[in-house]
């Protein structure tokens, strides 16, 4: 028997991400017919084009001109990407590609001819993009100048500057070693945002920055490394296992039902066993009712976050392992203590 089948916890809304809702939003536009034709853009034929560098799945049409780049395998996820939106998203990525050597790996194309979502690689790192949604506050950087840049790193800062100029660019800094290890320099590209394109050349200590940068003191916080936490065992446990769940027998759980609900006003349900089962869904620790009979004892599910070492931890101790199973809602061990008593160890499974 399973008694845990009914905890499971309600789903909780999220947020979707940038691509589902790219994907939903164009689906929707196809259902009802809304979408205009689609300009002759820098854009794939079809409403949906994706180039995934990770699975190498090629696009039906090419959707952007030139040799395609080799494939790359996608990076990790970050904590935090850089997400634009310029003025003609299909050109800003053909830019990219030309001034910084960017890598498409996906690419969301709406049937009104504007971009909703597109992914690029620019040495290593993952930028997003879209073209400008303003009924959605998604507008363009001010022409007067951007309050955000993108710092990148990448082999040959020169090269990059003067790829960068000559396709378009404003050069705000021509590349310039500087006394922090870097050699530096900044654009503002045509679509209006800026960017701090550097290679690194020297590995200085603070104090060696410090005695060749003038009019800045530079102040360096060390960060303290993450501490492993070790596998949590009965006797080291900051808190002390608890139930995690209990059931009562009884000779007619419909009756138990009607009574214990007129008298401590818990709220059943049915079991995923059958009518005999009945779940306790109201009260802080979960219980369930089973027809064990009135003469049957409780039986006790105790939550830990690791049957296996509870379990070794059990037989040590002079108890023992009866049986072990798996369910929906996570492992469950019958182990007996050293007198005999019978109890479960219970590891749930997500979302239990």
């Amino acid at each position: 028997m399973n008694p845990f089948e009914q905890l499971r916890r309600d789903d909780r809304p999220e947020s979707p991400s940038p691509r589902f809702a790219a994907l939903l939003r164009t689906r929707v536009e196809e259902a009802l017919a809304l979408g205009a034709p689609v300009p002759t853009l820098h854009l794939p034929e079809r409403s949906l084009t994706v180039t995934s560098a990770e699975s190498n799945t090629e696009p039906k049409t090419e959707p952007n001109t030139g040799p395609a780049p080799a494939a790359t395998a996608a990076p990790p996820v970050a904590a935090i990407t850089p997400y634009l939106c310029v003025a003609d998203a299909a050109a800003a990525l053909d830019w990219y590609a030309m001034a910084f050597e960017a890598v498409e790996t996906v690419r969301y194309a709406g049937d009104d001819g504007r971009i909703g979502h597109a992914e690029m690689l620019i040495g290593g790192a993952t930028l997003m993009l879209s073209d400008p949604y303003p009924e959605m506050a998604v507008v363009p950087p001010d022409p007067s100048g951007s309050s955000v840049a993108l710092h990148v790193n990448l082999p040959d800062v020169d090269a990059v500057y003067a790829r960068a100029v000559a396709g378009g660019a404003t050069g705000l800094r021509e590349p310039e070693d500087q006394p922090y290890g870097e050699r530096s320099s900044a654009v503002i590209d045509p679509f209006g945002h800026r960017w701090m394109i550097q290679t690194t050349i020297a590995e200085p200590s603070v104090d060696e920055i410090n005695q060749n940068l003038e009019g800045f003191t530079v102040v360096e916080t060390p960060v303290a490394a993450p501490v492993a936490t070790p596998p949590v065992t009965p006797v080291e446990a900051d808190r002390p296992i608890e139930l995690g769940y209990l059931t009562i027998g009884f000779d007619d759980t419909a009756k138990a039902r009607a009574f214990y609900g007129s008298l401590f006003g818990w709220r059943t349900e049915t079991g995923n066993m059958g009518d005999p089962y009945a779940h306790i869904d109201n009260t802080e620790l979960p219980m369930g009712m089973t027809p064990e009979g009135v003469d049957s004892a409780p039986v006790l599910y105790f939550r830990v976050p690791d049957t296996s070492v509870f379990a070794a931890k059990v037989i040590e101790l002079g108890g023992s392992v009866v049986s072990e199973s798996d369910y929906e809602s996570g492992g469950d061990v019958v182990c007996r203590d050293d007198q005999g008593r019978e109890f479960h160890l219970w590891q749930p499974a997500p979302g239990y």
